[in-house]
C-alpha cells in the first residue's frame, strides 16, 4: 500500500508534465483533472487503507521507495520529459487501463464490493469516474495518435509494452512483499 501511495506521487508528476507541454487550454484541463483524480481521488482510497492499516503519515514519509517503483516511475517520467503529449498519454495508460480491468473483473465476484479489505478498491478502480476517466486517456491517445509515423507508432508501442512489463513486476514486487 505504501509503496503504491509513493507510486502515484511520481504518477501525478508524469500528469503534471501533460500540462506543462500541452499546447491548448483543453487539453491542459484534462492534465490537470487527471492530477486532481489521481491526489483526490486514488490517493484518499490509499490513506484511508492506510489508516486502517495502522500506518501513519511520518511511517510513510521515511519509508522507502522500492526498486521496481522508483525504476517504473523513472522510466515515465523519463519518457515524458523527453516525449511530447502522446507519449506521457501512452505511458501511464498501461497502469489507468490495467486497474481498471482488473477492478472490473473482480467487481463481478459476489460479494466482492462488501468485501472488508478490498471492496472500496475494487469500488474505486470499476467506478464510473474511473472508467471515464480511463476512457478519457484512451481518446486523447487516439486524438494526437491519428496521424503519426510507423515509427511513432512502434516507439508508442515500446513505451505501452514496457510500462505494462512494470506494472506485472510492481504487482509481483507487492505479491512478494518485497521492498
Amino acid at each position: 500500500m505504501v509503496q503504491d501511495y509513493r507510486y502515484l506521487l511520481e504518477y501525478s508528476k508524469v500528469f503534471a508534465l501533460g500540462i506543462i507541454k500541452s499546447t491548448n487550454e483543453e487539453v491542459m484541463r484534462k492534465f490537470s483533472l487527471m492530477v486532481k483524480e489521481t491526489l483526490d481521488g486514488e490517493m484518499a482510497i490509499h490513506k484511508k487503507y492506510m489508516k486502517r492499516l495502522g500506518i501513519t503519515q511520518e511511517e510513510i514519509e521515511h519509508s522507502k521507495t522500492a526498486l521496481i517503483n522508483s525504476s517504473y516511475t523513472s522510466y515515465m517520467l523519463d519518457v515524458s520529459f523527453r516525449g511530447d503529449i502522446l507519449d506521457i498519454l501512452v505511458a501511464v495508460l498501461s497502469c489507468a487501463w490495467s486497474y481498471q480491468m482488473i477492478g472490473e473483473h473482480h467487481v463481478k465476484i459476489a460479494g466482492a464490493l462488501e468485501n472488508p479489505t478490498f471492496g472500496e478498491w475494487i469500488e474505486g478502480y470499476s467506478c464510473k469516474d474511473y472508467i471515464e476517466s480511463t476512457q478519457g486517456i484512451i481518446d486523447l491517445v487516439n486524438k494526437f495518435g491519428e496521424s503519426i509515423s510507423e515509427e511513432k507508432a512502434e516507439y508508442l508501442e515500446e513505451i505501452f509494452v514496457n510500462c505494462s512489463r512494470y506494472e506485472y513486476l510492481f504487482w509481483d514486487m507487492a505479491y512478494k512483499k518485497e521492498m
